[in-house]
């Protein structure tokens, strides 16, 4: 299962290289293009697409390593059963909000299936396939967090850093 877990996440490190660095391959030659006066009609959209699943794919990341925002100072008052207790509704509520992100990012799909990208050779649903991805990993990620805290066991973040998952 390990071995698995670890594939997953070397497989989600990837992609997050592989989209940045498209995303900044394309940022690039929709500026050269433009300084020459003849712009890519493709550059912008595509830009814009890789952004959004770059952005779902480093949620993803950062919901891996606890690196999110997160306000902690009434959580740091707490200790043992209490801050597990809180630990577990912090992560109740994040499945709720992924299960609201899957449910209606199936509608967008849906919505967007036949409808043709103005400048890219597929259609725009595209840009929403990343969502149920991205819900179904942050509720699978919440499900471990709420096992280490039934378990006792305190989560650590990411120290800054370090190696990726």
């Amino acid at each position: 299962m390990k071995a698995l877990v670890h594939l997953a996440d070397r497989l989600v490190h990837w992609t997050a290289v592989v989209l940045l660095l498209s995303l900044l391959v394309t940022v690039v030659l929709g500026v050269l293009f433009r300084q020459l006066n003849n712009p890519l009609a493709w550059s912008d959209e595509l830009a814009q697409y890789l952004l959004v699943w770059t952005g779902f794919v480093g949620w993803i990341i950062a919901a891996r390593r606890r690196t999110h925002i997160r306000i902690t100072v009434f959580a740091d008052l707490l200790k043992g059963v209490p801050r597990r207790v809180l630990e577990i509704l912090i992560q109740v509520c994040v499945i709720i909000f992924a299960a609201v992100l899957i449910r209606y990012s199936f509608g967008l799909i849906e919505r967007n299936w036949d409808v043709e990208s103005i400048s890219v050779p597929f259609s725009a649903a595209a840009l929403y396939i990343v969502m149920p991805l991205a819900g179904l990993a942050l509720i699978l990620q919440a499900l471990a967090e709420i096992a280490e805290a039934l378990a006792g066991r305190e989560p650590v973040a990411a120290e800054p850093g370090a190696q990726p998952l």
